[in-house]
C-alpha cells in the first residue's frame, strides 16, 4: 500500500523487455544494466537448396520481376508513378497475382538481405505440418487404430469420441471431423508403424525392414536350383472341361534358366520328382535345391519334412529311409516359413506370364482386372488349346525361347548375354548319373518301415493294398521290418531294403492286383483359340490398320520357330566344357539272391531222417 493507502504494483525490471528497461533507466537517470539482454546475432537465412523445386522456381520468378522493376524505374518520370504503372502492368500480365508497390519494396529488401524466404509466398503455409487434433485425442485414436485386428478408421474415430467424452470431456468440442483424422493417418503415421501396429512384426520384416542381398558373382551353374509351382494364366481343355494347369519347375539360380519342368493338373511330390528327373537328364545333378514349405516338396521320402517335422518323441525315434535327395547327394534348403522374400523364382514366373502366357489366345490374366473381355465368348465357342498342345508348346518355349532371353540378374558383367551362355560359362563342375538305370533307382519313391507278414508286404494305392512277395522273401523276413522303393508309373514290382538301407531283392506284385492298379499316363486333351470381335466400326478400322497375314497365333508360331531354331543350333554345338565330370552311381548288390523254389516237404523229411524217425510219444 502506498502513502495514500492505495495498492500499487511492483514489477521486476528483469521481467520487462530490453526496450522497456532502457526507457526506465533513461527516465530515472540510472545506468542501463539490461539483465535479460542477449548478445545480438546475425539472422540465419535458409540457403537455396533448402527450398522445394516449386519454391525455387517462385524465387527465380520474383528475382526476374524485381530486375524488371528496377529497369522500368530508369524511365523518365516520377518514381511513385512509375511504381504504380509497373504494378498495373504485372496485374494485366497475371490477373490472379497479388502484387502491390509495398510488396515490391518488401521483396526488394529481402533480396538485399539475402532472405530468400521473403521472396516466397507464405500464405497457407504457416500451419503446414501442424494438426488441429489435440495430442491426447490423437493418441487415443491411434491406440484404437494401431490394432492387429485392423479396425476401420471410422470405427476408431467413433470409439475415440466415446473415450474422450468419458475421460476428457473438456476436449470433446475440439475434436475435428473424421476426414481430418484420415488425412493425418496418411501424413503423420509412418508406413512402418502402420505395418507393425495393424499387421504385426512379420509384415514389418517383409515390407519395411532391411534385408540381406544375395550375391551371385561367385555362384556356379548347378550350384543351387530353386523349385516352385506356378498356375498357368491360360485356359486349356481336355474335351470335357476347361481349366488351368500347373507348372512344376526348377530354376538355376546363377543363370536363371529353367532346368526341369513338368506340366500337371495338380502339384504333388510326384510332379516334383518328374521335373527334377528331367532337369538332371538335361543339365546334371545340382548341389542344393531351395524350396518353400509346400507339401509337394516336404515329403518324407523326397527331401524330408523340413519345417513340418513332427516334434513328438515317437517321430524323433522313428528311423526313416534315406530320401531321394540324399541318395542323389543334394542338400535341401528350406525358405523361412511365411517369408515373403523367399521365392526368388517368382520373378521368372512373371517373365513366363508376360512372354509366354500372353501368346495364347485364352490368356486369362492373373486377376479379374487383367482378364480379357473376349475370354468368355472364346470359351463358349470351344476355343483354347488342348492340355497336350499346351504342354508341348510350353516345354519347347521354356527350353528354346525363354532360356535364350538376355540375362538381367544381379551379376552386372553378364547382363545382356543369353541365359544359356551364362549357364555354360559358369558350369565348372557337372555331376551326372552313371546310366539311365542308375537315375531310375536314385529317383524311386520310398515307403516307411513295413512289417513283413504272411501275404508279404504292400503298397497302399487309394484305399486298396497291393501286395508283393516271393516265397523265399517271406520265409527269411517274416516279422521283420523293411522299406520299399518303387516307381509310381510302374507298380508291377518294388525293391525291398532292410532297416540299414541294404538292398534285399526285387519283389513282384500279386498278379491279381497289378492290372487293376497299374499306373497310367495322363489323358490326351484338345482345344484351339480365337479372337473376340468388337464393335463393327472399330473392327473395320482395325482391319484397315493391320496386316491380314498376321493372325492371333502368329506370335506363338514365331516364338515356337525361334525355340526350335535355338534347340537345333544347340544340338549341333559341342557339350559345355566342364572341367570335371562326376558319375553318380546307384549300383546295389542284393543281400538275398533267388536260387529257385524251395522244397519244404524235402526239408522236413531230411530233418526227420536225421532225428532217427518219428517220435511216437
Amino acid at each position: 500500500m502506498n502513502v495514500q493507502n492505495r495498492p500499487e504494483y511492483a514489477v521486476l525490471l528483469s521481467t520487462l523487455s530490453p526496450s522497456a528497461q532502457l526507457r526506465y533507466f533513461k527516465e530515472h537517470g540510472q545506468p542501463f544494466p539490461l539483465v535479460s539482454e542477449k548478445p545480438a546475432s546475425a539472422k540465419a537465412y535458409k540457403p537455396l537448396d533448402h527450398f522445394s523445386a516449386a519454391e525455387r522456381e517462385e524465387i527465380r520468378q520474383e528475382m526476374e520481376t524485381l530486375a524488371r522493376w528496377q529497369e522500368y524505374r530508369r524511365q523518365p518520370g516520377r518514381t511513385a508513378e512509375l511504381d504504380a504503372e509497373f504494378v498495373e502492368l504485372l496485374r494485366q500480365e497475371d490477373p490472379g497475382r497479388a502484387v502491390s508497390v509495398k510488396t515490391l519494396y518488401r521483396k526488394k529488401k529481402a533480396l538485399e538481405e539475402n532472405d530468400l524466404a521473403g521472396l516466397v509466398d507464405g500464405r497457407g503455409k504457416a500451419r503446414k505440418g501442424r494438426s488441429s487434433i489435440d495430442e491426447t485425442v490423437w493418441q487415443a485414436f491411434l491406440s484404437f487404430y494401431l490394432d492387429l485386428r485392423e479396425p476401420k478408421a471410422k470405427e476408431c474415430y467413433e470409439a475415440t469420441i466415446q473415450y474422450v467424452r468419458r475421460h476428457y470431456p473438456a476436449l470433446v468440442d475440439g475434436i475435428p471431423t473424421y476426414s481430418t483424422f484420415v488425412r493425418h493417418i496418411e501424413k503423420d503415421v509412418p508406413y512402418a508403424v502402420q505395418q507393425l501396429g495393424r499387421e504385426g512384426k512379420k509384415a514389418l520384416r517383409d515390407r519395411c525392414a532391411p534385408y540381406v542381398r544375395r550375391i551371385y558373382d561367385n555362384m556356379e551353374s548347378n550350384e543351387i536350383w530353386v523349385a516352385d509351382n506356378h498356375t498357368f494364366d491360360i485356359i486349356s481343355r481336355d474335351g470335357k472341361t476347361t481349366h488351368r494347369l500347373y507348372l512344376t519347375a526348377f530354376l538355376d539360380a546363377r543363370s536363371g534358366i529353367f532346368t526341369g519342368v513338368y506340366v500337371t493338373t495338380a502339384p504333388s511330390s510326384q510332379s516334383t520328382v518328374i521335373a527334377l528327373r528331367r532337369g538332371i537328364q538335361r543339365y546334371g545333378i545340382p548341389d542344393v535345391i531351395y524350396v518353400d514349405n509346400g507339401r509337394e516338396f516336404l515329403t518324407f521320402d523326397l527331401g524330408g519334412l523340413g519345417h513340418r517335422k513332427k516334434k513328438s518323441k515317437a517321430a524323433q525315434d522313428r528311423h526313416d529311409p534315406p530320401t531321394i535327395l540324399q541318395r542323389l547327394g543334394i542338400e535341401m534348403m528350406n525358405a523361412q516359413v511365411k517369408n515373403a522374400r523367399a521365392k526368388i523364382i517368382e520373378r521368372r514366373f512373371l517373365d513366363f506370364k508376360n512372354r509366354i502366357s500372353k501368346l495364347f489366345e485364352t490368356y486369362t490374366g492373373g486377376n479379374v482386372l487383367e482378364k480379357p473381355e473376349n475370354l468368355e465368348k472364346l470359351l463358349r465357342a470351344g476355343k483354347g488349346p488342348t492340355d497336350l498342345e499346351l504342354t508341348e508348346a510350353v516345354e519347347q518355349l521354356l527350353e528354346g525361347y525363354l532360356n535364350e532371353q538376355p540375362y538381367g540378374g544381379a551379376v552386372a558383367a553378364d547382363r545382356g548375354k543369353p541365359r544359356m551362355q551364362v549357364y555354360n560359362e559358369n558350369l565348372h563342375r557337372k555331376r551326372v548319373p552313371r546310366s539311365e538305370e542308375d537315375l531310375n533307382l536314385l529317383l524311386m519313391r520310398s515307403t516307411r518301415a513295413i512289417k513283413v507278414d504272411r501275404p508279404g508286404v504292400y503298397l497302399t494305392v487309394g484305399k486298396t493294398k497291393i501286395y508283393y512277395r516271393t516265397d523265399e522273401f517271406v520265409l527269411n523276413y517274416q516279422g521283420a521290418k523293411v522299406y520299399l522303393r518303387y516307381d509310381p508309373l510302374d507298380l508291377s514290382h518294388v525293391r525291398a531294403y532292410d532297416e540299414d538301407d541294404r538292398f534285399i531283392m526285387e519283389l513282384p506284385a500279386d498278379s491279381r492286383m497289378v492290372l487293376e492298379y497299374r499306373a497310367s499316363a495322363e489323358e490326351v486333351k484338345e482345344a484351339q483359340q480365337t479372337i473376340r470381335s468388337f464393335e463393327k466400326q472399330t473392327a473395320e478400322r482395325m482391319a484397315a490398320m493391320t496386316l491380314k497375314e498376321i493372325g492371333p497365333n502368329t506370335r506363338l508360331d514365331l516364338a515356337l520357330e525361334t525355340a526350335r531354331e535355338n534347340m537345333a543350333r544347340r544340338a549341333e554345338e559341342p557339350a559345355p566344357g566342364a572341367k570335371l565330370i562326376e558319375l553318380q552311381s546307384a549300383y546295389e548288390e542284393p543281400m538275398l539272391k533267388a536260387v529257385g523254389d524251395i522244397d519244404l516237404d524235402r526239408m522236413i523229411n531230411n530233418i526227420i531222417t536225421e532225428n532217427g524217425g518219428y517220435d511216437d510219444e
